[in-house]
């Protein structure tokens, strides 16, 4: 059965969740790891652009791996992912100061810098997606709503919720339209 026409629904949204999970949890070991190997820290701007990219290689691959059951070309979501988390997390690091600055620190700091991280990656990820869902400029919303609330809530938790926003778009988006739509 070609990808494009796989059912899409909860059982996406679950491996979505899984595989996520996963990919953050041994990225963050992974980037913390090559951060302190290179410098001795994570600290620096270019040490965040590190991190960042070890992050989206494992987040990227591990949700490839869910995502080629459904989409052709899909291996390009590994690539859009590496470079937006890399950039994005330098891009929090250099912008630290300006936004702790005006916004204090807590939640909505977090949210700020979530949400920029997720943008940058659902624009990434919109040029994969594009070619297969009319609705893929959704993406870049619920990526940055989704990673908005992950960096603004409690760690896991707030990762979880982001997860769970950023997978229920998946499934909206990779589902076909009901006969008679457009």
């Amino acid at each position: 059965m070609p990808a494009e026409r796989r059912w899409v629904g909860w059982g996406l949204w679950l491996g979505w969740m899984v595989a996520s999970s996963a990919g953050w949890a041994l990225g963050l070991a992974g980037g913390f790891a090559v951060g302190f190997g290179l410098s001795g820290s994570v600290g620096g701007v270019a040490s965040q652009c590190l991190f960042g990219a070890v992050l989206g290689v494992s987040l990227g691959t591990l949700q490839w791996i869910l995502l080629r059951r459904h989409m052709s070309g899909a291996g390009w979501w590994i690539v859009a992912t590496m470079f937006s988390m890399g950039a994005g997390f330098a891009l929090i690091k250099a912008a630290t100061p300006t936004l702790s600055g005006v916004l204090g620190g807590g939640p909505i700091y977090g949210f700020v810098n979530g949400a920029g991280v997720g943008v940058l990656l659902g624009a990434m990820q919109w040029l994969v997606l594009r070619g297969r869902t009319h609705r893929a400029g959704w993406w870049v919303l619920a990526s940055g709503l989704g990673a908005g609330l992950g960096f603004a809530l409690d760690q896991v938790v707030g990762q979880l919720v982001g997860l769970a926003i950023t997978g229920t778009a998946l499934v909206w988006l990779l589902r076909p339209p009901a006969q008679g739509t457009v």
